[in-house]
């Protein structure tokens, strides 16, 4: 088509819509309204914004073009294989290892659906009609191209209100977001509760930013240019804020993706320049304030966080080989995870892979994934070609196709694709990129306008679905009512009835909270007159949580009064899961379970002797004369183990004395010689606690040097350092050079007694400790000297 039957077809078609003016303000409130509540996590913040969004679909219809032959082919293949693999029966996949356990085990009774909880598909394909909603509109807002630097600097504009909501707010408390909402892990920055989530958004955001400001430097707009700079200063430093390295690496790779696809059509001076300006405002930004950030690439947290990860991912990885094409369903995840997961997480809930990529992967399966992806690079063939013959409006629809790779990236070692403020932000940013073209269709695929009423009527029947459990506990199979239920019942316990509860369990047979509670319940109401049923129901909440020692640590405590017997059984589950914790859990179920049995004492003794790494935690707990008992079994079974972890060195070293002696030290001191510089003062203290202090001493004095005097002397006279010392005692700056003007003048004596008094004070800096000691030392006060440095374990050696 020519460019003047383009500009006729253009001016032929009719006048916007009034109604437009309300979409744009429905758009702008939405995309800020979006990330500031939560990055709606929420149900209820969800449920708002579907009203919003019908409002605006209402004032604007969303338009749809009929796809090409390969497009529909493409789109039918994969709704096809969504429904059916999530609803199919069970029977036509074949069993998986978590369902294989739960029944062979437990005889735990699933739906008949391939998915074991189909309430949770049905949420999540309602969550992906409304992104198809969200999208369809935001591209038909796009179509007129007046609108498109419109929607772009809403975008970027929504980026910056963001970053001053989260400045102003930052002080409240550093453990809820606007000291409203405590999130465990929350770092005291940003509006979602991770922050490497608050970092993509604001990435995203300052790469659609940089369009705008590369928009209106060609257009030679100087006010928006101005401001774009200072709005794009502005959430650089809100994204090194957050300290977010995933943020900080996804934003330099959007940048470097806008820049291609500007530099591929354009290599003006000016787009240049702006891509130039772009990368210099950052670099001296990230010089300036990004040092925390910086430095989280080097630390030892970061070393620890990076292998978390990856072992997450390799456990992922088995979860999806399991079922690898077509997956475990939809937001089924977090509920099936625990039966794959290796990598050890004390009281912890894998809820995601770490990725959002192997979170489809693991969910949808290789074949509706691979579907998708031909859909998608279908869609973008035929419209990245059209977005580069823009002029107007070329650099914002690059800002927006590098928007959302910016966002695939980051799934890729992250999973911000599945909260509604960043894929929500995403997805209107590639819809702005790559907007329906108004009149320029061929006749049989012009653009086919939804009906106001029929198209607000989706997200408006979504939000009233959703709500329904915030009125009445309807439908029984939505996640949010056993969200509510289970809050409920946890609340307040006894609260929601069994019949309630085993009600719900057959719609989420993997709900540990469910399976708990019903567990709890059968315990009072049946006691011994049913045991196979509530340890049923408790076999199956453990094995749904492999890391938490505290879901049995609950069921001991709950079964104490009815099974004593049990009880122990599951305290010793709850030990063996007791990670950094072990001791205290051992510590508190033998004081529990002894209080309550006179025989538990016994039973926990032929325990730890099975399991010789606890003896010692065992043996603090018991007078000595019987504590030595568990010693003497521990010198012989794990003294001189290859390894010996630091709780159990620790144990030794401070009880050695009490329960040990003086040989086995010895022998101690010959076998173990490559921990003689590590562990030497707590060998000393040993030593000193059996009153050999000369061998504490020479140990010690091995280490820690004496410190020297300054050469340097003092300018006042030794009248005046004396009358100082009397009138202010704790002047240390003063008491050495008094000490040292008494040692240079052969006063040797006098001047160990002035360090000693100084350093035996609660306040001595190192210094003088170290002094005093060997001042001590000298004058004959050996066990005083080796105690002072025993007391102060925080002063370095030489």
């Amino acid at each position: 088509m020519s460019t003047s039957s383009a500009r006729r077809s253009r001016t032929s078609l009719p006048p916007r819509r009034p109604g437009v003016r309300v979409a744009l303000a429905v758009f702008a409130v939405m995309v800020v309204a979006g990330p500031l509540l939560f990055g709606a996590v929420d149900r209820i913040s969800q449920v708002a914004l579907l009203v919003l969004l019908a409002i605006g679909v209402w004032a604007q219809p969303p338009a749809v073009v009929a796809p090409s032959r390969w497009g529909n082919r493409l789109t039918l293949a994969f709704l096809a294989l969504v429904l059916v693999k999530e609803f199919a029966p069970a029977g036509l996949f074949g069993s998986a290892v978590w369902r294989t356990l739960l029944v062979r085990n437990y005889a735990l009774d699933f739906p008949w659906t391939h998915h074991p909880e189909p309430g949770r598909a049905v949420d999540a394909l309602l969550a992906c009609a409304v992104g198809a909603i969200w999208f369809l509109w935001v591209r038909r807002l796009a179509a007129d191209r007046e609108n498109r630097p419109i929607l772009a600097w809403l975008l970027f504009a929504s980026a910056a209100i963001v970053s001053v909501v989260s400045f102003a707010t930052r002080g409240i408390d550093p453990k809820a977001i606007y000291g409203l909402r405590f999130t465990v892990g929350w770092t005291g920055f940003g509006p979602f509760p991770n922050r490497n989530h608050s970092a993509d958004f604001l990435a995203m955001g300052a790469v659609v930013g940089c369009g705008c400001i590369t928009w209106a430097g060609t257009r030679k707009r100087w006010f928006s240019l101005l401001a774009g700079f200072g709005m794009l200063a502005l959430v650089l430093v809100a994204l090194l804020t957050t300290q977010s390295r995933g943020g900080l690496i996804v934003f330099g790779l959007g940048l470097a993706i806008f820049s291609a696809l500007v530099f591929a059509k354009h290599r003006k001076r000016r787009a240049l320049g702006m891509a130039a300006g772009a990368a210099l405002l950052l670099g001296g930004l990230a010089m300036t304030v990004g040092a925390p950030v910086l430095a989280r690439f080097h630390s030892g947290h970061s070393g620890v966080s990076n292998a978390l990860r990856v072992s997450i991912w390799k456990d992922a990885f088995g979860m999806w080989r399991d079922a690898p094409l077509l997956g475990h369903g939809l937001d089924s995840f977090a509920q099936i995870f625990p039966f794959y997961q290796k990598v050890e997480l004390e009281n912890q809930v894998v809820l995601h892979p770490e990725s959002s990529w192997l979170l489809w992967l693991t969910e949808l399966g290789v074949l509706p994934m691979l579907v998708a992806l031909a859909a998608v690079a279908l869609f973008l063939r035929k419209q990245i070609p059209i977005a580069f013959a823009r002029e107007r409006s070329f650099y914002i629809s690059m800002a927006g196709i590098a928007a959302m790779a910016l966002i695939l990236i980051h799934g890729l070692f992250d999973v911000p694709a599945h909260r509604w403020g960043t894929a929500g932000f995403a997805l209107a940013a590639l819809a702005m990129a790559c907007p329906i073209r108004l009149g320029s269709q061929r006749p049989e695929r012009l653009e086919r306008p939804m009906e106001p009423a029929s198209a607000a009527l989706v997200p408006l029947a979504v939000a009233a679905f959703w709500a329904l459990p915030f009125f009445c506990a309807f439908p029984a199979w939505s996640p949010l009512n056993l969200a509510r239920l289970t809050a409920r019942d946890a609340g307040n316990p006894g609260s929601v009835s069994l019949p309630e509860l085993e009600a719900e369990a057959r719609y989420f047979p993997l709900s540990p909270e469910l399976h708990e509670s019903i567990g709890t319940r059968e315990v009072k109401s049946l006691g011994l007159s049913a045991p196979a049923s509530w340890q049923r129901h408790f076999g199956i909440a453990a094995s749904l949580m492999p890391a938490s020692w505290a879901i049995l640590q609950a069921q001991a405590r709950t079964c104490q009064s009815v099974s004593p017997g049990l009880a122990l059984h599951y305290w010793e589950m709850a030990v063996e899961r007791g990670g950094i914790h072990r001791d205290e859990v051992l510590q508190t179920a033998v004081q529990e379970t002894t209080a309550a049995s006179p025989f538990a004492l016994a039973s926990w003794g032929r325990y730890v002797e099975a399991n010789p790494q606890l003896l010692l935690s065992f043996a603090r707990l018991l007078p000595d004369d019987q504590a030595k008992h568990y010693f003497s079994l521990w010198w012989n079974e794990r003294a001189f183990s290859e390894w010996l972890p630091p709780n159990e060195m620790a144990e030794y070293y401070e009880n050695g004395a009490r329960w040990g002696d003086r040989v086995q030290f010895d022998d101690w001191m010959i076998r173990r010689e490559e921990l003689r510089t590590r562990d030497f003062r707590a060998w000393a203290g040993l030593l000193h606690a059996w009153g050999d202090d000369k061998a504490a001493w020479k140990l010690l004095s091995e280490f820690i040097a004496e410190p020297d005097y300054a050469n340097t002397r003092s300018l006042a006279s030794r009248e005046q350092l004396e009358t100082r010392w009397r009138i202010a005692p704790d002047n240390f700056v003063n008491v050495q050079e008094l000490a040292a003007a008494k040692f240079y003048a052969g006063e040797v004596a006098q001047s160990d007694q002035v360090v000693i008094a100084a350093g035996m004070r609660q306040d001595a800096p190192p210094w003088f400790v170290r002094k005093a000691a060997y001042a001590l030392d000298r004058n004959g006060r050996e066990r005083e000297a080796v105690a002072l440095l025993l007391a102060n374990p925080a002063h370095p050696g030489r």
